[in-house]
């Protein structure tokens, strides 16, 4: 699984569009469908699956908050596996009680995720900078 996180309107989903340019991809903006691991096709024939969004799926998900992170993780295995997130954990703290807490659900997500990626690259304002390389450990 290769992760681009940057905060909004940082050119992530440009920069993997032409990082992929006329690869076979599916694309999945703000849902999940299922295990996505490439060993176990899942509901596509795709080279690459780039999923967005997840903050999205979490604020209108029904499920508790442990049972969401784990079925995100479950979710997004796979070698071929391109998961585009939004840093929401910056800035200004909401008011509003559902946003706190979404956003501290997506930070302790987030921190799983990035635990799990074989790679992880940062998109500042379209420059990307590496923060983690395949077969690097932290």
């Amino acid at each position: 699984m290769h992760i681009y996180i940057g905060g909004a309107h940082n050119g992530k989903r440009d920069f993997v569009k032409a990082t992929l340019q006329n690869a076979d991809v599916q694309w999945l903006e703000g849902r999940l469908e299922g295990p996505m691991d490439t060993r176990h096709p899942h509901n596509s024939d795709c080279q690459t699956t780039v999923i967005a969004g997840i903050e999205k799926w979490l604020a209108n998900s029904d499920l508790s908050e442990g049972d969401a992170i784990d079925y995100v993780m479950e979710t997004v295995s796979g070698d071929n596996v391109i998961v585009i997130l939004t840093d929401i954990g910056r800035g200004i703290v909401p008011m509003d009680a559902d946003q706190r807490k979404l956003r501290d659900v997506c930070g302790r997500l987030y921190q799983r995720l990035i635990a799990e990626a074989d790679e992880v690259t940062r998109i500042w304002y379209g420059l990307p900078q590496t923060l983690k390389k395949r077969g690097e450990v932290l």
